[in-house]
């Protein structure tokens, strides 16, 4: 399956896997929907979606920085290996 987020307006993230679901995809109205521009962190569960059916989930955590922090802090240097 897939799942194409649109930073400007995507869906919230569920805050378990239990409560991610299909729905929260398909009937995500404009209200529902957050920006990675506003929110700067956005951390949960989506679903990926084939043909209309749940396929899968993952779950992910969005962090928008500035390019002076990219440099300070670059991604996969310093950091814990995966849990």
């Amino acid at each position: 399956g897939t799942l194409e987020l649109n930073l400007n307006g995507f869906p919230r993230a569920a805050k378990t896997a239990k409560s991610c679901d299909l729905g929260m995809v398909v009937a995500a109205s404009d209200e529902k929907k957050i920006s990675i521009f506003q929110q700067k962190r956005v951390r949960g569960w989506w679903p990926f979606i084939k043909a209309g059916e749940l396929t899968g989930k993952v779950e992910a955590e969005f962090h928008l920085v500035t390019a002076e922090e990219a440099e300070k802090n670059p991604v996969g240097k310093a950091r814990k290996e995966p849990e």
